[in-house]
């Protein structure tokens, strides 16, 4: 089975896209509602998010999105119940083993260098000035203050460049559903060219019961003549 990641910056399409992913029979697991599962429903990692950032981070029971003024502060975070979300990710592949392959969906993948346990990555790709509108649309909130949000965030072109495949997910681009079949029909095609190897492999090593019992006569004769 092969471990594939989708990521992609805020409002790019990244969540319609796992959607059809989904659609075609792709299990994804939704990393970001995972840790927002664990960051606030997971009592127990209270007090060392309280002990390792501070807690100012929590109101009124809750984490404050509001109080992550630094990435460091985020980070340090995250850092808390990464392990726990990954437990989860081993977890979900279990569910899934007899898949070609399966999706981690997350918005942070490269941020947190998650990119490098996964065989290949996908981002989904939409111009920052497309990704403005669609958050004005989405939330009412100023121009001015949704760009110095998107300003904060890594680069389009720098995931893009880290990335096995794009997706790209706007007005004028190509058909969605035609990119994601193409990936779809490139990652079976790997897989099955996987097994075949590893199938190759498990024969080129693996001794018939004749062999062996040659291999062990060898070895005994060989120390008989030494002992002598």
């Amino acid at each position: 089975m092969l471990e594939v990641a989708l990521t992609g910056c805020r409002y790019s399409g990244k969540t319609s896209v796992s959607k059809l992913f989904k659609k075609i029979g792709t299990p994804v697991f939704d990393a970001d509602t995972i840790l927002k599962f664990i960051l606030n429903f997971r009592t127990y990692v209270d007090e060392p998010i309280k002990s390792n950032v501070g807690s100012f981070v929590y109101k009124n029971g809750f984490l404050d999105p509001n109080a992550f003024v630094t990435d460091s502060l985020f980070d340090r975070t995250i850092d808390v119940v990464e392990f726990e979300l990954f437990q989860a990710w081993e977890t979900f592949k279990l569910k899934h083993k007899d898949k070609p392959y399966i999706i981690f969906e997350s918005s942070i993948l490269f941020e947190r260098g998650w990119n490098k346990k996964f065989d290949k990555v996908i981002s989904v790709f939409a111009p920052k000035e497309e990704r403005v509108h669609r958050a004005k649309v989405d939330t009412g909130m100023r121009v001015d203050y949704i760009w110095s949000l998107f300003d904060k965030e890594m680069p389009e072109l720098q995931k893009n460049s880290n990335s096995h495949y794009i997706i790209h997910s706007y007005q004028s681009g190509p058909s969605i559903l035609n990119q994601i079949n193409q990936i779809d029909t490139k990652l079976i095609d790997m897989y099955i060219e996987n097994s075949k190897k590893s199938k190759r492999t498990s024969k080129e090593i693996s001794l018939t019961k004749e062999e062996q019992d040659q291999v062990f006569s060898s070895l005994f004769n060989n120390n008989l003549r030494f002992l002598q």
